[in-house]
């Protein structure tokens, strides 16, 4: 009986870190990434961004954006600060490849991740904005 309330702050932790794949969620919010679809090209239209996203375990598929619209998606990230999102962008001939959420840059950022794609790279806004060019 001695090691009890041990069993419970294992349980408690376990539970709470990973919850969500027993009906709960875990304590902390979800992280919604939001991609802007901001390519300009001679007309000033903006080309249709294809935008294919996948994790280690998940593959988010492939989403068109219109000029000016925005994809988004939300997950939960680890307790390790390993969660990495990479994309794939293709417009016209162009195909850009860029790690759309990586834990240890993003996750003390923010948790709503607002994006701007351009053509020369890849936007966070918010109050640390921080403009990355294409790998």
């Amino acid at each position: 009986m001695r090691n009890l309330p041990k069993i419970y702050i294992v349980f408690l932790f376990v539970f709470l870190s990973f919850g969500s794949g027993y009906g709960v969620q875990p304590f902390w919010p979800d992280t919604v990434v939001t991609m802007t679809n901001l390519i300009e090209n001679q007309e000033k239209s903006g080309p249709p961004l294809t935008v294919h996203c996948k994790s280690k375990q998940d593959d988010l598929g492939s989403h068109v954006v219109p000029f000016k619209q925005e994809y988004h998606f939300k997950f939960q990230t680890n307790l390790w600060k390993t969660t990495l999102f990479f994309c794939t962008f293709q417009w016209d001939k162009q195909l850009k490849q860029f790690d759309i959420f990586d834990a240890l840059r993003d996750q003390d950022v923010c948790y709503l991740c607002n994006w701007t794609i351009k053509a020369d790279g890849a936007c966070r806004l918010g109050k640390k904005q921080k403009c990355f060019p294409w790998k």
